[in-house]
């Protein structure tokens, strides 16, 4: 494991020094520790450290970096929020690089697109790009326990026609399913995240007869992906979401 510093003893990436006679201002602790930050970061985008690579303590990476223990510390609990390492306390404890969590990261972004007040025509052109890909592929690489799911979901969506709320739930599901049935880890966490933030403007339809064109429509999906349809599922995936954008209900202002 090779972690970039800029000199033994040395703080990384020091600023120059004002000439001589001129008090010099001690860097705050905040810019050091966010050097850590820094220079961790991209060691892991270099693949020079990798999930399991132990770190070091607070001490050493003080020591490591020629900062204070202070600047260790907040740099690992930067760290550890954004979740590139795992803490463990005690006297063999220590600072590693953590394993990768989807779920954190559909969170975060999911957040992060609520409060950037995404518009519902920015929401389903994401969606598009993210589903009608993954219904090819999900058509290439479906198992049976994916085609499984799917029908079960299917089967499972008359029961809370008349339930907006349930039944967006269960149709957000299908797509779900979908997605995973494609198998790429990016689509899912894509999905996963702006699932949060489609599924309340898919809740606000109360017309029944939209729920049994959406039943429809996802039966006709289901049956291109269970046959191998790559091209007809994208067509059909296209088709569903354009239906969807021109819907009255989609185009209406967000209600709160």
């Amino acid at each position: 494991m090779k972690i970039p510093t800029s000199g033994a003893g040395q703080e990384p990436a020091a600023e120059p020094r004002r000439a001589a006679g001129v008090a010099h201002a001690a860097t705050p602790p905040e810019t050091l520790s966010w050097r850590i930050v820094s220079h961790i970061r991209e060691a892991l985008f270099a693949d020079e450290l990798k999930s399991g690579d132990f770190l070091g303590t607070e001490a050493s990476l003080a020591e490591r970096y020629g900062v204070s223990r202070m600047a260790a510390r907040d740099a690992l609990r930067s760290l550890a929020a954004l979740g590139v390492v795992a803490i463990r306390p005690g006297k063999h404890g220590g600072a590693w690089i953590a394993n990768g969590k989807l779920d954190r990261f559909a969170d975060a972004l999911a957040i992060q697109l609520k409060l950037i007040s995404i518009s519902r025509e920015e929401m389903l052109e994401t969606q598009a790009a993210v589903e009608i890909h993954a219904a090819g592929l999900a058509a290439a690489r479906a198992t049976r326990d994916d085609l499984a799911r799917m029908q079960a979901i299917l089967d499972g969506m008359p029961d809370c026609i008349d339930d907006p709320a349930a039944f967006a739930a269960r149709a957000m599901d299908f797509h779900a399913a979908i997605v995973e049935a494609a198998h790429n880890r990016g689509l899912s966490a894509h999905f996963r995240a702006l699932r949060h933030v489609l599924q309340p403007a898919y809740s606000m339809s109360n017309k029944k007869e939209i729920a049994e064109r959406v039943i429809a429509d996802n039966v006709r999906l289901y049956d291109l992906i269970a046959n191998g349809d790559a091209e007809g599922a994208r067509k059909a995936m296209s088709r569903r979401l354009a239906r969807v954008g021109a819907a009255e209900a989609w185009r209406a202002p967000a209600r709160g």
